[in-house]
């Protein structure tokens, strides 16, 4: 047990750039922690299989030899079911403390999770967990559209999208420009009929050309906290649409700047 202790927790410390590269790419630290579980499943499995196989083998050259005396062991008895159960509980048992300490490097704050901040009345504004470099936000935007607009009537889904609308805001100024989606959106489950009208407004920070996400929820129709509890879901499921672009490959997103240039008359930023 102190062996794999020792292994996992300088697999930890060893591998803190890893640790951080999942935490960028939107890994929970519990995600992270069970990666970590992960390996010592491997480690279990193979350590109980490969003492088994070690076993058998030491026992057979026992009996080739005559060093057993007569004695025969019953590989098949439930105290070598036990003593595997043993190996994988005792692998398991010691990879609890390393695996709790990478997800605490993921994230060093106390708070874990993002918290909303409360509504104000049947308006609710805060700034999206999420931010884009000025390249890139034009077309993420066209590919959001698109997204949500495949969330129409008719699709299964956490929520039902329409009248969704891009809108690009021209700086007077000649600074960057601004980027809106806005759109009516149903919340599952329906019969509870919450409908609020949500937009997406990518403004400039005016550091490093990044920008940031300020989210605008207004409540149309719904019980206050039936609507605060489903949008909890329906943040998440935005903050995954978002993630998922830094997934696709780069033609997929040459693709969309492309038509950021054929339908809006513009060069992405």
């Amino acid at each position: 047990a102190l062996i794999v202790l020792n292994t996992m927790t300088g697999a930890v410390y060893e591998r803190a750039r890893e640790i951080g590269i999942y935490s960028v790419v939107g890994l929970a630290p519990s995600h992270i922690g069970m990666l970590f579980l992960a390996e010592s499943t491997v480690f279990a499995t193979f350590g109980a299989v490969a003492g088994y196989i070690i076993g058998q083998i030491s026992h057979m050259l026992m009996l080739q030899y005559d060093l057993m005396g007569g004695l025969t062991l019953n590989y098949s008895s439930l105290s070598a079911v036990w003593a595997t159960v043993v190996v994988i509980g005792t692998v398991y048992l010691s990879t609890l403390y390393p695996a709790r300490l990478a997800a605490s490097m993921a994230v060093p704050d106390v708070t874990r999770e993002w918290q909303f901040p409360a509504p104000e009345g049947d308006h609710w504004s805060f700034d999206f967990p999420f931010t884009i470099g000025g390249a890139e936000v034009a077309s993420m935007y066209v590919y959001l559209k698109t997204v949500f607009v495949a969330y129409g009537e008719g699709s299964v889904g956490d929520f039902i999208a329409r009248e969704v609308e891009l809108s690009i805001n021209e700086s007077e100024t000649g600074a960057e420009p601004s980027y809106e989606i806005a759109m009516r959106t149903w919340l599952a489950p329906y019969d509870l009929g919450i409908s609020q009208v949500v937009r997406l407004r990518a403004i400039p920070t005016g550091e490093h050309r990044i920008y940031k996400i300020e989210t605008n929820i207004e409540r149309l129709s719904g019980d206050m906290v039936s609507w605060q509890r489903m949008n909890r879901n329906f943040l998440n499921v935005l903050r995954k649409r978002f993630l998922v672009w830094r997934t696709l490959p780069a033609g997929i997103r040459g693709e969309y700047q492309e038509r950021v240039e054929a339908e809006y008359g513009m060069e992405p930023v």
